[in-house]
């Protein structure tokens, strides 16, 4: 079972291993020899984020990315620059590699707030059910989160909303579907049971009036 992360350890370290001087690496360096994930959801999810990390190319180094206490990415307001955009789409590949359950990125403001609750929703069923699209769903909405909190990242960040609307409505009807389907199916089963159990009891009475009519 994946497991949740613990913010605070990790936060800890970062900021001890600044303090050090030791900031050498980065978690785009360390998606190379990452493990992949084993469930479909949570390897569809890693390559999504790798693919958003590599996406900007070449940016160099830019410190270790640790997840806050909501399990986002601490991006501010403030420029933070494309390194740490890109460092933070591979910190969550990393997470995933470690089989750690990553949630899409915390919303911030009301007009947000509905939207993740629509995504948090259809992501419960959604994982096991349809993988590949419940990972494209959380990626375009961690990419649109993300990059809308950098500067000089409207472009993108208009682009990955204008596909999470897409890809978000998608899921929901898949799980939707599946779900009629399902209560479809449960009643067909009740319908045949009882069916079966009204033709055993009208059975029974014959059986039994037979079997008078042959004492003599």
């Amino acid at each position: 079972m994946a497991k949740r992360i613990n913010a605070r350890p990790l936060m800890g370290l970062a900021a001890g291993m600044a303090l050090a001087g030791c900031m050498n690496f980065s978690s785009l360096d360390d998606i190379e020899t990452a493990p992949q994930p084993k469930s479909p959801f949570a390897l569809a999810l890693f390559q999504d984020y790798v693919f958003l990390a590599r996406s900007f190319g070449d940016v160099g180094q830019a410190g270790y990315i640790a997840f806050d206490q909501e399990g986002s990415i601490p991006l501010t307001d403030t420029d933070q620059g494309v390194a740490a955009l890109a460092n933070a789409f591979a910190a969550k590949a990393l997470a995933l590699s470690r089989d750690e359950l990553v949630d899409p990125e915390a919303s911030r403001d009301v007009r947000t707030h509905e939207l993740r609750d629509r995504l948090v929703r259809a992501l419960n069923p959604g994982r096991d059910a349809f993988p590949r699209d419940a990972a494209r769903a959380q990626a375009d909405w961690d990419c649109w989160r993300l990059n809308e909190r950098t500067t000089g990242q409207a472009a993108a960040a208009q682009q990955c909303q204008k596909s999470f609307i897409t890809t978000l409505p998608r899921l929901e009807a898949e799980v939707a579907a599946a779900a009629k389907a399902a209560q479809a199916a449960q009643a067909a089963a009740e319908a045949a049971k009882k069916a079966a159990a009204q033709q055993q009891n009208a059975q029974q009475p014959t059986a039994a009036a037979s079997g008078s009519e042959e004492i003599p």
